[in-house]
């Protein structure tokens, strides 16, 4: 894994949001196998890493646990053809779990969790955050991977005022639930996911069948 070295120079290329995608880790393909090496070597500065947890650790949990599917952010509109090219157009990571305890929403059945999500340093600011969060992007996913789910859920530390921030653009609100986290208190924020005809119109197939949604208590990781 690299180290933090306090570098943030922007990842090269010509771009725009519209370039952003959301690749599926739990699909192998050789595009995947590439961003899966790629999100093993992000680091995060430690006043952001303190937030949430790399892959190095959740990706790794995800592939162990069937109700997680983890993702990468892509960020450049262009073939991943080796190891350099996955490097520059990885932009992030999150994971979606089908899982959620009643402690986060009163109708976890009906709702799916954002978990260990951060996009790296050299693509903040430039956008990549909100188009990953919002709606019609994360929503085709989330109907891929939970076509149960009518809410989308996550939780973010009380001190980190940017992801709040972010979080707000993209639509998520605060739903005045407060839960524990490893790094102190964090705020439960939702949004309703699209409509069908926005979001499931254009999912694919799940590559495999996954149990019914079982609700109990987990940690969540801290999101940024």
């Amino acid at each position: 894994m690299t180290r933090w070295r306090g570098s943030r120079k922007r990842a090269a290329g010509r771009w725009d949001t519209t370039q952003v995608r959301l690749v599926r880790l739990d699909v192998e393909s050789a595009e995947s196998a590439l961003l899966r090496e790629a999100v093993l070597e992000h680091d995060l500065p430690p006043e952001q890493l303190r937030f949430t947890g790399l892959p190095v650790r959740t990706l790794p949990d995800a592939d162990q646990d069937p109700e997680r599917v983890p993702y990468a952010i892509v960020a450049l509109d262009a073939a991943l053809t080796g190891p350099d090219s996955a490097r520059a157009a990885c932009a992030g990571f999150g994971v979606l779990d089908r899982v959620i305890g009643s402690e986060l929403v009163d109708a976890p059945e009906r709702a799916v969790l954002m978990r260990a999500y951060y996009v790296t340093p050299q693509w903040q600011g430039r956008g990549v955050g909100r188009a990953s969060c919002s709606a019609p992007l994360l929503d085709r996913l989330a109907a891929e991977v939970a076509p149960h789910a009518e809410l989308i859920v996550l939780c973010v530390n009380q001190a980190n005022q940017q992801a709040q921030r972010a979080y707000r653009a993209a639509g998520f609100d605060f739903t005045g639930k407060v839960v524990p986290g490893t790094a102190g208190p964090q705020d439960v924020m939702a949004r309703p996911l699209g409509p069908p005809t926005e979001t499931r119109a254009h999912a694919t197939p799940e590559p495999a069948t996954h149990p019914e949604p079982r609700t109990r208590y987990r940690r969540t990781e801290n999101s940024q």
